[in-house]
């Protein structure tokens, strides 16, 4: 089978947990899934909202009418049949849109299939919905391409992309309206970017910048594993010869993010209004003192960094309709197995010489520059810190990860055993939603 067949087929496999996931929780993600289905929705009509704006007489409707699990801070939304009689201060959050300073290009995306689907009667949501399923479904085509520029064997490829899409809070973006939809594509970009640099010695900047600058314009987070690869390609530029030509790829990274956000961000910045202080400040934050400094760093290098990425315990992200016993088994698994990766990176990051030395810097550095960006970008913007950082946030770095397993599978003699433990964690997350 080609190549292209082959990451069809994975791209097939992503649909279908889409298709079942959809299908089986109807009901609000409480990972501010109301307000992307309102910002996707105001666009769809032609406006841009502004942070504060509240949220549309439809997304308060989705919000009450499909449910959402537990209360936030004791608030529920009204019941289904009075959304009509209730202001929409009456909704958790005072029922406001307080992220509508995220990028533009996921919610045309999804409010144009939102619209485009609902001529054939689907529900606006599950339109935008189905807009995730597809940039979850391309993202799994292209880790598997990103994956094989390694030199990996297709089997391991296959096994390792099959584990990304098994990562509950990779698999739960490919079902709600949310840009984090855009993970698995800006992680599959990094993985390629990282080989075409350092393993094949292309030092073009065109493809890191517009690669770059579509992620930042889609969600300013998505960009940290591309911005990981830009800076240790930056860092290992300056101690080679031809500086400037190796140079190039890390600059037009720095562009590529830097350009997008600035000019987003100035943009939204000078409609809101300039007393405006977002209704979820303090749900997982505090205000920030020199004091707080080592709880910071905390967050950064110690045990409230986001090394493991998503945790069963307290970091879970995935819609209780869709969760089992099974998948919580097996996210305990890929959640000690991430954890172990980050010693066992650091040793091939010692003792290796080749282009794998690079990647396993990468698997070190992403939760790193992960937290480093979320915290510096809270404590500038809002004076105020994370407590810790969700691995929610670190999850384009789950390719990242992969990848680096299947390199090291790539010694093992049993050529099934990573494509046997990838089926086994995607069957987990198939079941799931049945048990």
């Amino acid at each position: 089978m080609p190549e292209w067949g082959v990451a069809l087929l994975l791209a097939v496999a992503s649909l279908l947990w889409s298709t079942i996931a959809i299908i089986a929780s109807p009901g609000l993600s409480r990972y501010d899934e109301w307000t992307y289905i309102d910002y996707s929705y105001q666009v769809s009509n032609g406006i841009i909202p502004v942070q504060g704006d509240d949220l549309s007489e439809y997304a308060r409707q989705a919000w009450s009418c499909r449910g959402m699990e537990g209360d936030i801070r004791g608030v529920v939304p009204p019941p289904c049949n009075e959304v009509a009689d209730h202001p929409a201060t009456d909704w958790p959050f005072e029922g406001e849109n307080y992220n509508t300073f995220h990028p533009p290009l996921y919610f045309a995306f999804a409010g144009g299939a939102g619209k485009a689907l609902g001529v054939i009667g689907v529900d606006f949501t599950d339109g935008a919905r189905i807009a995730s399923a597809l940039l979850g479904a391309a993202g799994a085509a292209c880790l598997y391409l990103a994956i094989r520029s390694w030199a990996v064997r297709r089997r391991n490829s296959v096994g390792a992309t099959l584990i990304a899409m098994s990562a509950p809070a990779l698999a739960q973006s490919a079902a709600i309206v949310h840009n984090d939809a855009i993970s698995m594509l800006a992680g599959a970009a990094a993985v390629w970017m990282a080989a075409r640099i350092f393993k094949h010695g292309n030092h073009g900047w065109v493809l890191p910048f517009v690669l770059t600058a579509l992620i930042s314009t889609t969600r300013t987070m998505s960009v940290v594993a591309v911005l990981a690869v830009g800076i240790l390609a930056f860092l290992v530029a300056l101690f080679q010869d031809e500086k400037w030509k190796r140079l190039k790829p890390a600059l037009g990274v720095a562009l590529g993010t830097a350009l997008p956000y600035v000019l987003w961000t100035a943009f939204q910045s000078s409609r809101r209004p300039a007393d405006y202080v977002p209704s979820i400040t303090g749900l997982s934050t505090e205000p920030f003192e020199i004091g707080d400094s080592l709880a910071v760093l905390n967050t950064i290098v110690g045990g409230g960094a986001p090394w493991g990425l998503t945790s069963p315990a307290g970091d879970w992200y995935l819609h209780p309709d869709l969760n089992s016993g099974l998948l919580e088994g097996w996210s305990w698994m890929l959640y000690v197995a991430f954890l172990i990766l980050i010693p066992s990176a650091l040793y091939v990051a010692v003792r290796n010489t080749g282009p794998a030395r690079h990647l396993a810097i990468l698997v070190v550095i992403l939760p790193i520059v992960t937290a480093l960006i979320v915290q510096g970008r809270e404590i500038l913007s809002n004076g105020a810190y994370f407590r810790a950082i969700s691995g929610r946030y670190a999850i384009t770095a789950v390719p990242m990860y992969v990848t680096f397993i299947g390199i090291l599978f790539e010694r093992v003699k049993n050529k099934c055993i990573l494509l046997v433990i990838g089926l086994v964690g995607y069957a987990a997350l198939l079941l799931s939603p049945l048990l």
